[in-house]
């Protein structure tokens, strides 16, 4: 049966398990066996060190589903690594961002909404992330949820924050609500120095080597009522998807002025870093010293940096 959200058809229903993804299936089981284990250790014991094996699990997940990660850095102010904490605000598009993103922004938790730390194993996933859970509709929660920001700051670990609220069809980018950015404002409290709130777009630009077009959208976005065990076995039948994680110009909280400005800046930022991925830019664009292409298969993801010289 044919279902439709975010404007878009799809036919999950009708898609069951294939041998590619039932073989991916079992190497997720068979990789995450030691690695889990592995990071309840880390972040029971040793909570300070760790994203290594959280970044790694992530990073494994994504190979094993074939998602292939191109990192850009949209202008020279663009730092992939700063010395202090980040708040990195990022479109959403599926529950794949987790594990690109998880996977390559060194010491990021997530902030989530708090019904998803009741979503069974997923929401234990989260918390081996040392995610944190925002209840937006309790204010009793405020000072507590508060208190965790801060200290996750004064930890020096980073925050990857969704300002849409919700998940997009990958094809356009949401309001971001500015009142989810109190967080930039009560982490920047905690910091000895301003707290850099760094835009990141995520797109989804191909599948199997061509072009992700609108009408196959939702194979890689997670929206409406579709089930995710019933998302994630589709996905798991396709052989490649191709990734940009796109960052642009750090902006802090005085430099913006307003938590209205704020939202406004990153909006902006993201949603034409979307734009640049749709028109693919980053591969059909003018061939110059300002781009390098990515390695070939295997060779492992490079940086595309718009003001590098060519290797």
């Amino acid at each position: 049966m044919a279902e439709e959200y975010g404007g878009l058809k799809a036919t999950l229903d009708t898609e069951g398990w294939t041998v590619l993804g039932l073989m991916r299936l079992l190497a997720v089981i068979g990789a995450s066996l030691p690695l889990i284990p592995l990071q309840y250790i880390m972040v029971t014991f040793f909570p300070r060190a760790w994203w290594p094996v959280a970044g790694l699990w992530h990073r494994t997940m994504s190979h094993i589903l074939g998602v292939r990660v191109q990192i850009v850095r949209g202008n020279e102010d663009a730092h992939l690594h700063h010395p202090g904490p980040v708040l990195y605000a990022a479109n959403h598009i599926s529950w794949l961002d987790i594990l690109v993103l998880g996977g390559h922004l060194e010491n990021a938790s997530f902030i989530a909404k708090s019904e998803v730390a009741g979503w069974g194993f997923v929401g234990s996933l989260c918390n081996l992330h040392k995610t944190i859970f925002v209840n937006r509709s309790r204010r009793t929660e405020s000072l507590k949820q508060r208190d965790a920001l801060v200290e996750r700051v004064q930890e020096g670990h980073s925050l990857i924050l969704f300002p849409e609220g919700t998940s997009t069809d990958g094809m356009h980018v949401s309001a971001f609500k500015s009142a989810l950015f109190s967080v930039a404002e009560r982490a920047d409290e905690a910091c000895d120095h301003d707290l850099l709130v760094q835009p990141v777009t995520l797109a989804y630009t191909e599948v199997n080597g061509m072009p992700l077009v609108r009408s196959q959208k939702p194979w890689v976005a997670w929206l409406g009522d579709v089930e995710l065990i019933q998302h994630l076995r589709q996905l798991m039948g396709r052989a490649r998807v191709e990734a940009i994680i796109e960052f642009h110009a750090p902006v802090t909280v005085a430099e913006a002025g307003s938590r209205k400005a704020l939202a406004a800046y990153c909006e902006q930022e993201v949603r034409l870093g979307l734009e640049r991925a749709h028109r693919s830019e980053m591969r059909l664009g003018p061939r110059d010293n300002r781009f390098r292409m990515p390695p070939e298969e295997g060779q492992g993801d490079e940086l595309l940096d718009n003001g590098a010289s060519p290797a």
